[in-house]
């Protein structure tokens, strides 16, 4: 018991200390679904120097503060507010290494895969577990051997393939860890090579480019030197970016981690693609060349790490230990222990031995903790995960599956999520009178020309390839320029024009803006691109029609950057250019017109939100876009179908009104009293749309709840607002799913019940993996087939046709011709000979094996490479990843969720029942007699374990319903449903019972301690109890609207019939010889009438209440988030009926 429980383990193995310094262990509890509560030794350091106390949990040291009297994590200097300075001068460690090595320990975390052998160990010291191996033992007391050694295999093939899921599980992760390598780092004035594992926060290291199969070792903070990083292992997008250093930031100006300077973070277990060289370092250049970097986390620590530690913790098995299973079983144990109190009671009349009658009061009260459940709601969920896994959708954390059926809302971005990436270039508009005329980008005038040509991030890499954002790439295609070495930008037609990107102030989520100082022949050029309401203030020549160009395209769905410029005075110098501050950049522009992209959807995008909209969700947009775009997107998804508010910012003066209700068309407008109640009644009249300034505003309103309740679009939102909407929504009650896919979106994915992260992959790319994964599996296992036998000296094995072209021809690979011809390969009659003499002759083996090199080669030469994803930051910190973008996703993982969630409560009626009846069964029964032989209870076993297993292999249909399944256990309908078949089991239990009575009547002193023999009362028992289970299953079985109906679930619907069929063959002595084998006594007509007459009417009667009960009180409705327009108005006309 101390080994399942904590707090049991504390209170038999521990006492209470008085203080930190007197104790020797610490009992910690983590969030929930975050890991097991532990109880970790106190680690004590004391020596003339100084004195620590710490504990390590789930990989993290935490260290004791006397001041405060708290357990911490280490602190690191980017925790604290720290000056630019601080960075920019560092100049690496020099004596206090000792000291930090101490404190933060090495730089590594390894993800332990445990071996099966481990997981077993781990699951075979589960409670329910050592449940069930108790009540096989019991089982065994009883004498029923057959039908114990069944159970116990059956046990361990279960709990043997929960072992190998979890295992799996795992190794889908193990990847993510950075085996050590050679670093360059500054320590005590020199430069020093190291292993990476060794690195320290505070290091001045020297960043190069990272290796194929290697990323970052640690996070660090870019001081001088640029970089360019593929962070696909953190955000999942494998679009490059470039990291600026620090060097030109104001000294004195506060390090801004997630703001201004999020640009020069590089995060561990990225890969670096290009660096360039520091410019005038501190330091003397280190040896490689590399960019300047000060490491700033390490080991677990780093962003990776404490994302690796998640997975690693968070909860791995689907238990029944939620509170619904506990007051469940407790609910069964009252009937328990009241049929263990007649049994004590009858039986101490009766004079038995008090040692039987504890023995079947502990059978009686065991019997009714269903021992098959977590094995039960474990297959339900593995079942899902395996569904999904084929669309190549992964679960981290299984338990959250069965939210999934659940769920009421479901949020989505809209960039990469509903819309795709590549965004169109249709033109540059505002540079005439006409408000909807768009220029070509290649008839804009020069100037506006130039600010395309500057305001980017695009670098050209060293193999040629230009890496950044689509947007800017199509940009700068369309008007026919090209990024080319050392930040030079030059027409493709005609080179002399060009210009070179002199300092770049990056894009910032919170400006709307970025902009670039570029040299164009000798005059400098300031080129800024942003969001048109920020730059409108920053522009001296703004055109009349300004707002209204802008927001007609930003109407129709266009996406729209203003663009803005002006030229430096004439020789400034660089060192004025790296002084210059970004808010004297940005300010005395001259209008360059309006950038207009189409956002093309995803093709899956309408289809799917109009089938979560038919399937009583609530569908959301949560998108940093502006909200005209944003609102045209909701509508041609239908996630809006009336007129639309938006609550935002006055453009112009309302007296004291911070907000305003704005209708797309501007025809309608509402100004708004942060300060006073909202006016609720615009709830019902109109789709609302919520700015990320109108939120701000309004985060601690009275009418918070009810204005996100109500709300179909937030628009211009922040990262941290996206979590805050998230939040709100769940304190209200509802669950909620989001779907992103990127690094703004990892908040809210995290605070969704359901996150999913949409990665960039395509059908054929995960196809290309899978069949390179499978290659390399069956290569493998070959060659561990051909060490065996060589080992033992065999004659080797024959070469399987899928891995064929791998190996050289000869007389153990018949298949080569073929496999290289299946490849694409032609094979010439000279080369088809040579083969032909390598098979039949092994002595040329190495020209044989140089000439399958040569084929081989000239095969891969032709074929397309293998995309690789790896699982990032967004997707780890999400529950579930898809692997590829499609939003179709979402309806995917939501029909596996109420698959899962109608299996579980269909598995809580089914085994309810069982218990019940054998609680009556070991009590009633047993004290008359009633005995089942070992036959009997193993050919019953084997057959309804059939059906055991076909419930949670059920597969969830296509469309998803209208309806809702059940929420929970405890309702009327669940309940009355369990409890009026149970009365009706009973019934008909009591009846055969009388009757077998009047054919045989009771004997008036009964053996309790006699072995099993064939009787008439043991028959019509043993044939009624096997119809009831029939009837158990058939009429609580679940299908449709939900998943396949019980003829289509094979295995179940053959399995119940051979159950019912052995009943009915039974009870009518269809088959004799069967009766035989069954220990079944012959039966007189009018018995075998009443008793076939029983098994059917039980079926049938409840199979009456299920449908009763179900059509009159089973909830399946939608909550009232997710009523749409048409079922709101109905729900009124209801409700006044009322």
């Amino acid at each position: 018991m101390p080994f399942w429980n904590v707090e049991i383990d504390r209170l038999f193995k521990t006492t209470v200390a008085n203080s930190v310094e007197t104790a020797k262990l610490i009992r910690l509890v983590p969030a929930p679904n975050n890991g097991a509560s532990e109880i970790c030794p106190i680690i004590r350091i004391k020596n003339d120097e100084y004195e620590e106390t710490s504990f390590v949990f789930q990989k993290r040291r935490f260290i004791y503060d006397p001041n405060t009297n708290t357990f911490s994590p280490p602190k690191f200097l980017i925790d604290s507010p720290q000056k630019i300075s601080a960075f920019q001068k560092s100049e690496g460690l020099t004596k206090e290494i000792d000291e930090i090595s101490r404190k933060y320990g090495l730089n590594k975390f390894d993800i332990p895969v445990p071996t099966f052998t481990e997981l077993f160990k781990e699951h075979a010291v589960a409670p329910f577990f050592v449940f069930q191996i108790f009540c096989v033992a019991l089982w065994f007391l009883d004498e029923m051997w057959y039908y114990s050694l069944f159970s116990l295999f059956m046990l361990f093939t279960f709990e043997s393939t929960v072992v190998w899921q979890r295992q799996r599980t795992l190794k889908e992760f193990r990847g993510m860890g950075i085996q050590p390598y050679e670093v360059y780092v500054y320590r005590e004035k020199k430069w020093v090579e190291i292993q990476s594992d060794h690195l320290l926060p505070g290091d001045l290291v020297s960043v190069t480019r990272t290796k194929e199969d290697s990323g970052l070792p640690c996070d660090l903070v870019l001081i001088n030197g640029t970089a360019i990083v593929n962070e696909a292992m953190l955000s999942g997008e494998s679009t490059p970016l470039l990291k600026e250093s620090i060097q030109l930031r104001p000294p004195n100006d506060e390090f801004a981690y997630d703001g201004l300077d999020k640009n020069s973070l590089l995060y561990g277990g990225t890969k670096v693609l290009q660096i360039t060289a520091p410019v005038n370092p501190h330091v003397p250049a280190s040896p490689d060349g590399g960019a300047l970097a000060v490491v700033t986390k390490s080991g677990f620590e780093t962003s990776q790490g404490s994302l690796v530690r998640v997975m690693i913790f968070s909860t791995e098995r689907v238990g029944a230990g939620n509170k619904e299973a506990y007051f469940f079983i407790l609910f069964l144990l009252m009937f328990a222990i009241a049929a263990s109190r007649y049994v004590w009671t009858e039986g101490v009349k009766m004079d038995r031995k008090r040692s039987k009658l504890i023995l079947d009061c502990i059978l009686i009260i065991t019997s009714v903790v269903p021992p098959e459940l977590p094995m039960e709601l474990t297959m339900a969920v593995n079942t899902s995960l395996a569904a999904l896994s084929k669309y190549y959708i992964y679960c981290t954390e299984p338990f959250r599956i069965p939210f999934a059926g659940r769920i009421d809302v479901c949020c989505f971005d809209k960039t990469g999520t509903l819309t795709g990436e590549d965004l169109v270039l249709e033109g540059v508009a505002g540079l005439s009178t006409e408000i909807r005329h768009l220029a070509n980008v290649k008839e804009i005038p020069v100037e506006s020309t130039l600010v395309l040509g500057a305001a980017h991030a695009l670098v050209l890499l060293d193999d040629g390839e230009i890496v950044g954002d689509p947007m800017e790439k199509n940009t700068l295609k369309a008007i026919g320029w090209t990024v080319g070495k050392n930040d030079r930008v030059h027409s493709i037609e005609n080179p002399a024009n060009s210009l070179r990107i002199l300092r770049r102030f990056q894009f910032s989520s919170a400006l709307k803006r970025s902009s670039s100082i570029a040299d164009v022949h000798g005059r400098t050029l300031v080129a800024v691109k942003g969001a048109p309401e920020t730059l409108k203030h920053m522009i001296t020549n703004v055109p009349p029609q300004y707002e209204e160009t802008y927001k007609s395209f930003t109407r129709t769905g266009s996406r729209v950057l203003a663009l803005g410029f002006k030229f430096l005075e004439d020789n400034i110098t660089p060192a004025k250019i790296n002084k210059i501050s970004r808010e004297n950049v940005e300010k005395d522009l001259i209008f360059g017109g309006f950038l207009v992209f189409h956002c093309p959807l995803k093709a899956d995008a309408v289809e799917t939100v109009k089938m979560l909209n038919e399937s009583s969700h609530r569908v959301v947009m949560i998108t940093g876009d502006n909200p005209l775009t944003a609102v045209h997107v909701a509508r041609e998804v239908a996630i809006v179908e009336r007129e639309t508010l938006i609550l935002d910012l006055p453009e112009e003066s309302h007296g004291s009104h911070e907000l305003v209700w704005r209708s797309v068309d501007e025809t309608t407008i509402i100004p708004v009293k942060s300060s006073e109640p909202l006016n609720i009644s615009l709830f019902e009249e109109y789709d609302l749309c919520v700015t990320g300034y109108a939120l701000a505003k309004l985060s601690n309103h009275e009418h918070i709840v009810d204005l996100v309740r109500h709300t179909w679009i937030y628009a211009r939102v922040s990262p941290s607002q996206k979590e805050f909407i998230l939040t709100v929504l769940k304190e209200a009650g509802y669950v909620t799913l989001m779907c992103g896919d990127g690094t703004n979106d990892v908040g809210a994915l995290k605070q969704a019940h359901v996150g999913v992260a949409l990665l960039n992959g395509t059908n054929e790319g995960m196809k290309k993996i899978a069949e390179v994964n499978k290659v390399n599996a069956i290569k493998a296992v070959y060659e561990k087939q051909v060490a065996l036998m060589q080992r033992w000296s065999g004659q080797v094995p024959p070469v399987p046709a899928a891995i064929a072209h791998l190996y050289p021809p000869g007389p153990t690979n018949p298949h080569y011709v073929k496999a290289i011809e299946a490849r694409g390969g032609t094979i010439d009659e000279k080369t088809l000979a040579e083969i032909r003499e390598a098979s039949t002759n092994q002595a040329p083996e190495q020209k044989a094996a140089d000439l399958a090199d040569k084929l081989t080669a000239m095969l891969e030469d032709g074929d397309d490479e293998a995309p690789t994803l790896k699982l990032g930051d967004a997707s780890v910190a999400a529950p579930f990843t898809s692997k590829l973008g499609d939003v179709s996703t979402i309806t995917k993982i939501i029909r596996q969720g109420r698959c899962t969630l109608v299996a579980t409560i269909q598995m809580y009626k089914i085994l309810a029942l069982n218990c019940l009846i054998s609680a009556y069964s070991l009590s009633v029964l047993y004290l008359a007699g009633i005995k089942i032989g070992d036959a009997q209870a193993t050919a019953s076993g084997v057959l309804l374990s059939v059906c055991f297993l076909s419930i949670s292999r059920s597969q969830a249909i296509e469309k998803l319903s209208k309806q809702r399944p059940q929420p929970g256990i405890f309702n009327f309908y669940i309940m009355g449903s369990i409890l009026g078949q149970f009365a009706v089991h009973i019934a008909t239990l009591i009846y055969i019972t009388d009757k077998v009575y009047e054919l045989e009547p009771r004997e008036a002193h009964i053996d309790l301690e006699a072995k099993f023999t064939p009787s008439l009362l043991n028959t019509a028992i043993y044939l009624l109890q096997l119809g009831q289970q029939v009837s158990t299953f058939a009429v609580n079985y679940q299908g449709r609207p939900f998943r396949q109906s019980l003829r289509e679930n094979r295995g179940m619907y053959y399995g119940l019939l051979a159950v019912g069929a052995l009943a009915l063959a039974g009870s009518t002595e269809f088959v004799p010889e069967l009766n035989e084998l069954l220990k079944l006594v012959p039966m007189v007509e009018s018995f075998k009438f009443k008793l076939t007459s029983a098994i059917v009417l039980d079926l049938a009667v409840c199979w009456g209440i299920e449908i009763v009960l179900k059509f009159f009180f089973m909830d399946y409705k939608a909550s009232d988030i997710a009523l749409r327009l048409e079922e709101r108005e109905g729900a009124l006309v209801q409700k006044k009926n009322k």
